[in-house]
């Protein structure tokens, strides 16, 4: 079968010659390939070099790709009706503006189309509601997303968690007594719906309250520079360590596992890779509960909830739990044990479970 994979993000271009996407979806790829003809389509952009998540290079693998114009032009839509018309099967990463359109299309032209849900705002339109109806399977992230999901389509399952991370990965060895410096760590862009703005907020109620902390932050973004200066501006320069993209995975590793707590303000997700390491520390995690992430995480059983945009509330669950070790180690014990019987559960590959999958396509 021709299938016709359909990104949300951005093909790297370095040079004509080099095309970068991430790991995750380049091992998927080699997976899927392994049985089908398959090409991945999505929307370029110039490479970063210091975009480590683009790691993965489509040439030196041998993967069939095609790069799409500008969404604005007519040579984008020519493109899309032209690639639509000789596949099979689409298999769309959704949301996103492309696969929203290239779904909408397939359907009018009576092609198959499967989605695999990755964040939270699926469903925002009449188009979208359409998409959902209409597609022959849907695979997602989190068992939250996939309950709401069965409201759309009856064929909906869950992916075992694309992360490296095996049980000899656990640090089984934490100490949970309270430190004399409180070492807290963010892992995640630097950019608004990340909450890197609560963030901020959360340390300076910290600082107020006298707590003696770091809070360490890890990740890049477009926001880098500016946050910086208003971390400065408020006087938080000693408290808040910026550590840029951090893509070894041992001195990631050393991050988590020299923390003490784990914050995450996000706003919108799937379920955030950065969870799952952080529980396979054993880390206490405060987080916000949006998207999927509720279908994995329990607020005082393996996390501790903070509401999503409001760091004044936040701010005071930071403080109220961050001294209470007993809660702590809890917390970080049950992560551990969340994420062991993902991994030893019967959950399948993202790929597997898509092979699975189009068995009855064909």
């Amino acid at each position: 079968m021709k299938i016709l994979v359909v990104g949300n993000g951005s093909i790297g271009v370095y040079n004509n010659i080099s095309f970068f996407i991430n790991n995750h979806t380049g091992n998927f790829l080699q997976d899927i390939s392994e049985v089908h003809s398959v090409s991945f389509t999505q929307s370029s952009s110039v490479y970063d070099q210091n975009n480590n998540l683009l790691n993965f290079d489509l040439v030196t693998h041998s993967l069939n790709f095609e790069l799409l114009p500008n969404i604005k032009s007519l040579s984008f839509f020519i493109k899309i009706f032209q690639l639509i018309r000789s596949y099979d099967f689409l298999y769309i990463f959704y949301p996103g503006t492309i696969g929203k359109i290239m779904a909408y299309v397939a359907n009018l032209l009576g092609k198959p189309i499967g989605l695999y849900i990755r964040g939270q705002y699926y469903n925002q339109s009449f188009i979208d509601r359409i998409i959902l109806n209409r597609a022959k399977f849907i695979l997602s992230v989190s068992p939250s997303l996939s309950n709401d999901l069965l409201r759309f389509c009856d064929n909906v399952d869950v992916i075992k968690p694309m992360i490296n991370i095996q049980l000899s990965d656990f640090n089984l060895d934490r100490n949970y007594d309270a430190p004399k410096l409180i070492n807290l760590l963010f892992v995640g862009r630097v950019e608004e719906r990340k909450g890197i703005y609560e963030l901020i907020e959360i340390a300076k109620k910290l600082k107020f309250n006298d707590f003696n902390f770091v809070l360490n932050i890890v990740g890049g973004g477009d926001l880098f520079d500016k946050v910086k200066i208003l971390i400065t501006d408020s006087g938080l320069q000693e408290y808040i360590m910026f550590h840029g993209l951090i893509s070894d995975k041992d001195s990631l590793k050393l991050m988590y596992d020299n923390a003490d707590a784990f914050i995450f303000t996000s706003h919108d997700e799937g379920f955030p890779r950065v969870l799952y390491e952080a529980m396979a520390s054993g880390l206490p995690i405060f987080t916000t509960f949006v998207g999927g992430i509720s279908g994995r995480m329990k607020h005082l059983y393996n996390c501790i909830e903070i509401p999503v945009k409001d760091s004044t509330n936040a701010g005071v669950i930071v403080n109220q739990y961050l001294d209470q070790v007993e809660v702590l180690e809890k917390v970080g014990r049950k992560g551990q044990e969340t994420l062991k019987e993902i991994l030893n559960g019967s959950l399948l590959s993202h790929s597997d479970l898509l092979l699975k999958k189009l068995i009855n396509e064909k």
